[in-house]
């Protein structure tokens, strides 16, 4: 990921490699192909016309190997603007549905999470330093952490599918009303980079952008997450009754 001019590109850097290594290839054939033109002609003409040659057939490969990279930052930088927390209002709840983490959420005070999984209700609690699941008959949470993924809709096609909007947001069950919502979104590499990725067999997550504490774009862990959602939205409150 670099930055330049205030756009920021998602690429691993494996295109640069690419225009190295090929770079003596194209080269070489520059001069196979200027040879029978300009063997007779001074020095200076032959190198302009191998070197000039060289470098357009470099420059035609990295807009092969970047362009996707660029039109994929210059929406990013547009949808970027588009991140945040926003809080509509603060509730106060013994715990939510939406997570099976009470080790987690514990910790900030809440006293159990429930989750549904095909139908079938579980709540999750801490009894006596021991994490337990119980299964209950319905959800009984007034309100549910739920996550939305899916793509953006792109002008190019060469930014189709790389960027997705990572929505999460605390709805109030009984009325289905939004309490808070997160934005973030998730830029995957190019191309190139996605063939080395794949050739080489190497993980390489996709980027995330985001707003941090202060409301700035964050491309790294300062951006706000779940857990900032959730206790933004819902305060402890004591065992439910």
């Amino acid at each position: 990921m670099i930055t330049i001019f205030g756009t920021t590109y998602f690429t691993i850097g494996a295109g640069f490699v690419v225009l190295v290594l090929a770079a003596p290839f194209l080269f070489w054939f520059a001069r196979w192909l200027w040879r029978p033109n300009v063997e007779d002609k001074p020095r200076r003409v032959r190198w302009l016309a191998v070197g000039g040659t060289t470098f357009g057939l470099l420059l035609l490969l990295a807009v092969g190997l970047f362009w996707d990279v660029y039109l994929i930052g210059q929406r990013a930088k547009e949808l970027c603007r588009e991140t945040g927390l926003v809080v509509y209002r603060r509730e106060s709840t013994s715990g939510f549905a939406g997570s099976a983490a009470i080790e987690k959420w514990a910790k900030h005070g809440f006293q159990f999470v429930e989750t549904d999984h095909s139908g079938t209700a579980y709540r999750y609690e801490i009894v006596d330093g021991t994490t337990t699941r119980t299964r209950i008959d319905s959800l009984k949470s007034e309100y549910l952490l739920s996550l939305v993924d899916f793509p953006v809709e792109a002008p190019n096609r060469g930014v189709g599918g790389r960027i997705a909007r990572r929505g999460a947001a605390i709805t109030e069950r009984r009325t289905n009303e939004i309490v808070a919502e997160l934005v973030k979104f998730t830029i995957r590499y190019g191309w190139g980079d996605t063939a080395i990725i794949n050739t080489l067999g190497f993980v390489a997550p996709p980027h995330t952008c985001g707003r941090d504490q202060n409301g700035e774009i964050s491309f790294s862990e300062s951006a706000l997450d779940i857990e900032d959602l959730v206790l933004a939205a819902l305060r402890p409150a004591g065992p439910l009754g």
